[in-house]
């Protein structure tokens, strides 16, 4: 239905001014309508009695239609309300395209809510398609994670064992000392490869400086690691936070700075990189800066499929109860700052 402009611009009216309006019209409409009903009336019969009963019947005459027309006002004005709860019912149901359409008599404030709420639903539909995208990614990763362990388990350190097996019949059998002792020797070798390989798809899977030492020896390990093997001049300071973070929260912290840590790797192009981790007003607060190349975030988290590292650790804060906040602009570098709320510290014994 195609509504006239001056139609239209009225029916944007906010609710106080249209029934304001609307009053003020019927009053003065039925100021003026009781006024020529009595002067008629008394010309005609000038009787005080009847003139009462006419002065009641205009006044409730008066009041029935004051009523209808509030009434009618309110019945057009909240109808954009039945509209917004309606959609609210049916997305509740599991009609999650579902939008609330914007209604012609809606005024300014109730046509801003109906956007906001659609603009709600979006954001929610984004999310659930990055939730998604998330947990297949997450999938895929673990499966090709056990695939390249029994693939490393299979292809070296059972072959390594098989090969032991071997030199055990073969040592069984040596009757040379020397001999003896090379063979000794080759299987201690072996033995020790095998031990490693074990030690690195443990280190893989979790970290064990993080139980062992405890976060920030944890965090430090890694940074030396990745410097080693990068390049990069990757700095660490942090304060003591032992026994303040529950182990959950360690390791969601962990992962977020290794994660950030790559990216910086992947795609900053940065020569140097600072990790602080300090405590500040009851929260943990962790920040990665680096000098590379920088981004825009608000444009790689709208791209499809993109920005699923920085979605993971708003994840891991948020379930914490923290949040994770990204700055960077093309050109100035990028930081990282995660907020991760503390619990009591552990008593010392």
């Amino acid at each position: 239905m195609r509504v006239p402009a001056v139609a239209r611009a009225l029916l944007r009216v906010p609710l106080f001014y249209k029934i304001l309006i609307a009053n003020g019209v019927l009053v003065l409409v039925g100021t003026i309508f009781g006024s020529t009903v009595t002067a008629a009336y008394v010309r005609r019969s000038p009787d005080a009695s009847t003139l009462v009963d006419l002065v009641g019947v205009l006044a409730l005459l008066g009041i029935v239609v004051t009523l209808l027309m509030n009434a009618l006002i309110l019945r057009l004005a909240l109808g954009p309300l039945d509209l917004l709860e309606r959609t609210a019912a049916r997305v509740r149901k599991g009609q999650l395209d579902c939008r609330a359409p914007e209604s012609v008599v809606a005024d300014r404030e109730l046509l801003r809510l109906t956007r906001t709420f659609n603009g709600m639903l979006d954001a929610a539909d984004v999310y659930r398609a990055r939730l998604r995208e998330v947990a297949a990614r997450a999938l895929g990763a673990a499966e090709e994670e056990r695939k390249r362990i029994a693939r490393e388990l299979h292809d070296e350190t059972a072959q390594m064992l098989a090969a032991l097996l071997i030199r055990i019949r073969v040592v069984k059998a040596a009757r040379d000392p020397a001999k003896l002792d090379a063979l000794l020797d080759d299987m201690r070798t072996e033995i020790g490869q095998a031990l490693e390989g074990i030690r690195r798809f443990a280190r893989g899977l979790r970290p064990p400086a993080l139980d062992e030492l405890g976060l920030i020896p944890a965090i430090e390990g890694h940074v030396r690691s990745l410097a080693e093997i990068s390049g990069l001049h990757i700095t660490v300071e942090a304060d003591e936070v032992a026994g303040e973070l529950p182990p959950e929260a360690e390791l969601a912290t962990y992962r977020i700075v290794q994660e950030a840590l790559s990216n910086v790797l992947r795609h900053a192009r940065a020569t140097r990189a600072a990790v602080r981790v300090v405590r500040e007003a009851g929260r943990l607060v962790v920040t990665v800066d680096d000098d590379g190349r920088g981004f825009d975030p608000q444009r790689i988290m709208s791209t499809e499929g993109g920005g699923l590292g920085l979605f993971g650790m708003n994840e891991r804060a948020g379930y914490l109860g923290g949040r994770v906040q990204v700055t960077s602009t093309p050109g100035t570098g990028t930081r990282v700052r995660a907020e991760i709320p503390l619990g009591e510290r552990t008593a010392e014994p």
